[in-house]
């Protein structure tokens, strides 16, 4: 196989010609030692501002080779060449794919020279240009091409090995007489091309960088499913819902979405969730909602509002001041009108506010009550329930002793890639993934393993130096444990600058250190890079419930540091993925 930069086309490649050479190459034994660079783009061109190879062909002792691809079908009258794709679109160019193909070498021989300097062994690398037709059979011959440059769909089916070993040879044969020809330089070996790629891939890493790779993903990730928009539109007909869904499957979203709906409408909103700092995040999603949308984390909730209020301060030391005083304090100062009813309540991370104490009071804040109110219920009640105190069917008994809601399923995930979805559903114990995996392709899961402590702060020191110099900005990672940082490896980094994040406003582009929380405190957040340290338990049920909170807080890149000890329980964990 090939060494192919970057080791996966990207999605938004449109050109099914340039999907199936890369697939060719990946796949075929001869190019094994060749390196192959997909979608190059060359800031200084020699005639146009700007200009792009589909592929730069690296071959040891054979040279490089432009190769310009055209997928399709292909037709050139009067000089002008048309190209129609497989939904019948044609666009014409006065610059054949030849031309395109010479230009884009000789910028390429440019941009070398100038990067090493005249006379360097690297201006002297065999450099040569062809075009490929992988849809048609090509056989035009022209004065501005040879037929021996030609990669069409004849010479792809009957020997691909044999075309460029001919191309090769012929290519020494045109330029063996020139001056700068030499057996020893002008035919690069593997060390040499690799040396050239190092420069040549730091141009291809500059034509999308891991930020713009992201703000892209991004997008894809905040647009909503069809499925959202079907949950939402139930919500709407329906006076009292329960949506359940797994872990990035859009409740959070849906459940932000319908309270501007309701505040659309005129209707007071109370929207609450258990985490703080996802309380914090809403609330500034809705702040231009702010008159007829109250968010905020059940707790600081209570805390904000009983503060005008006379009571037993001493119930503060009490283990059950959020979960039973506070709930009965706040129930009582709505039912005798001193705080006034929402129209509407809806309550996000509902597997882990669902109890009779809160129940209770959530009965005396809506109007109608639960059993006729207008209210919604966002939930997890499988893996994320790591703060509650009953199961699943004693919580929605609870729920069904008040009301008879519309009950709803998410099944779409929509925040994290396949990959981490995937690593996330088996390493957490679920025999198939809890969500549907088809939205969004990423990157492969890494995976560290530590001897001690030490050893795995040295480990995560070297992960962070190398999400650096790949340019990820701070803001777009954090680092999450099951463990308080003062017990966590992030604590024992020396050098680099981590802290403990509380509140929401911390993240931010201009930040100038890495972020740290508890796996437990950035539940119901997510980041585009998540790197779990200290996991030293991959069995109980505890560990893979915290596993499938910090996993998938990961929208597109996630690290994972174990212990050496659980090693062989990841590979019996791997072995029944394979099986």
């Amino acid at each position: 196989m090939a060494k192919l930069l970057p080791p996966y086309i990207d999605k938004n490649c449109k050109s099914t010609g340039e999907r199936m050479l890369f697939d060719i190459f990946k796949n075929s034994p001869f190019a094994k030692d060749w390196i192959i660079l997909h979608s190059l783009n060359l800031s200084q061109h020699t005639k146009r501002l700007y200009g792009e190879i589909d592929f730069l062909v690296l071959i040891p002792d054979g040279g490089i080779y432009v190769m310009e691809v055209k997928g399709g079908n292909v037709k050139c009258v009067d000089g002008v060449w048309h190209f129609t794709d497989k939904f019948n679109n044609t666009y014409t160019s006065n610059i054949g794919p030849f031309n395109q193909a010479k230009d884009a070498m000789f910028s390429l021989r440019s941009a070398i020279e100038k990067e090493y300097g005249k006379g360097h062994k690297f201006t002297k690398i065999l450099s040569g240009f062809l075009c490929a037709f992988p849809h048609v059979s090509f056989d035009k011959h022209s004065v501005e091409y040879e037929p021996w440059q030609i990669l069409d769909k004849d010479s792809i089916r009957d020997n691909m090995e044999n075309f460029f070993q001919n191309l090769i040879q012929l290519f020494i044969q045109k330029h063996k007489g020139q001056k700068w020809f030499s057996e020893k330089d002008s035919l690069p070996d593997v060390n040499d091309l690799n040396l050239l790629c190092d420069f040549l891939r730091g141009d291809f890493e500059r034509v999308r960088t891991i930020k713009e790779r992201l703000l892209e993903f991004d997008k894809q990730v905040k647009s909503y499913t069809t499925e959202q928009y079907r949950i939402l539109d139930s919500v709407q007909i329906n006076n009292r819902s329960v949506t359940q869904g797994s872990a990035g499957t859009g409740k959070t979203m849906i459940a932000i979405e319908s309270a501007i709906r309701a505040a659309s409408e005129g209707k007071t909103v109370f929207l609450t969730c258990y985490n703080r700092l996802i309380g914090e995040w809403m609330q500034k999603q809705v702040d231009e909602w702010k008159d007829k949308i109250t968010v905020s984390n059940l707790h600081s909730y209570l805390f904000e509002v009983s503060k005008g209020f006379d009571y037993d301060k001493t119930q503060s030391n009490n283990q059950d001041f959020y979960t039973k005083y506070l709930p009965a304090l706040l129930k009582d100062i709505f039912q005798k009108g001193i705080e006034k009813q929402f129209d509407k309540l809806i309550i996000d991370e509902g597997q882990d506010l669902i109890r009779e104490g809160y129940l209770s009071l959530f009965d005396s804040m809506v109007v109608g009550g639960l059993t006729n109110g207008n209210w919604e219920i966002y939930g997890d009640f499988e893996r994320q329930a790591i703060f509650a105190q009953l199961s699943k069917k004693e919580m929605l008994s609870l729920i069904y002793k008040v009301a008879q809601p519309a009950n709803f399923l998410l099944k779409i995930n929509c925040r994290n890639t396949k990959q981490i979805g995937e690593e996330t559903s088996l390493l957490s114990g679920f025999e198939k993934p809890p969500f549907l995996l088809e939205y969004l392709e990423g990157i492969p899961v890494e995976y560290a393993f530590y001897n001690n402590q030490k050893h795995q702060a040295e480990l995560l020191e070297k992960q962070l130096k190398q999400l650096s110099e790949n340019r990820l900005p701070l803001n777009e990672m954090i680092i999450v444990s099951p463990k308080k940082f003062e017990n966590s490896c992030a604590s024992s980094v020396s050098g680099i600058t981590i802290r403990v994040i509380k509140h929401t406003n911390e993240i931010s582009a201009e930040q100038s250190y890495y972020s740290f929380a508890t796996v437990q405190s950035y539940k119901g957040m997510e980041s585009n890079y998540i790197l779990i340290a200290d996991i030293e338990d991959l069995t109980s049920d505890n560990a893979k419930s915290l596993l499938y909170v910090g996993m998938s807080r990961a929208r597109y890149g996630l690290i994972m540091l174990i212990a050496e000890s659980m090693r062989s329980q990841y590979r019996i964990i791997l072995k029944s993925k394979l099986n």
